[in-house]
This record gives C-alpha cells, structure tokens and sequence, in this order.
C-alpha cells in the first residue's frame, strides 16, 4: 500500500492509498482553483481518526513516499 508522509505545520501525517505524484496532483489542483481546498491525511502517530488540511498559497508542506514496511 502507497503511504505518504506529510510535513504540515510542524506536524507529521500520513496520506494513505496514494503516492506522492498523487498527493502533489491534488495540492496543484487546489492551488489552480484560486480556492482554498483540503486534503485528509492521519496523525502521522498512528491514530486512525481523520485530520484535514487546509491546503492554500504559501503553506509550506513536504511530501515523502513511505514504503510499505514503513509502519
């Protein structure tokens, strides 16, 4: 399974079913719209309840594939 972990506010979460060609898809086509847009991601801690993020011009976010035996 494709994880990407994502550096967001000083804060670490994790973006599942996707790679990074795709998390980086969506972020541009938010920023295309010239509307802010969210994107769900989890606590990069392991916690299963759902976070958004809130994805807008000049919110600084990095982007890393996990592998699958990332935990």
């Amino acid at each position: 399974m494709a994880k990407v972990e994502v550096s967001y506010g000083g804060e670490t979460y994790r973006i599942l079913d996707h790679d990074v060609e795709d998390v980086v898809g969506l972020v541009e086509k938010i920023l295309q719209s010239g509307r802010p847009g969210w994107i769900a991601a989890y606590d990069g801690h392991g916690s299963s309840v759902p976070i958004h993020l809130l994805i807008t011009p000049g919110v600084s976010l990095a982007l890393a594939s996990l592998s699958d035996s990332t935990g």
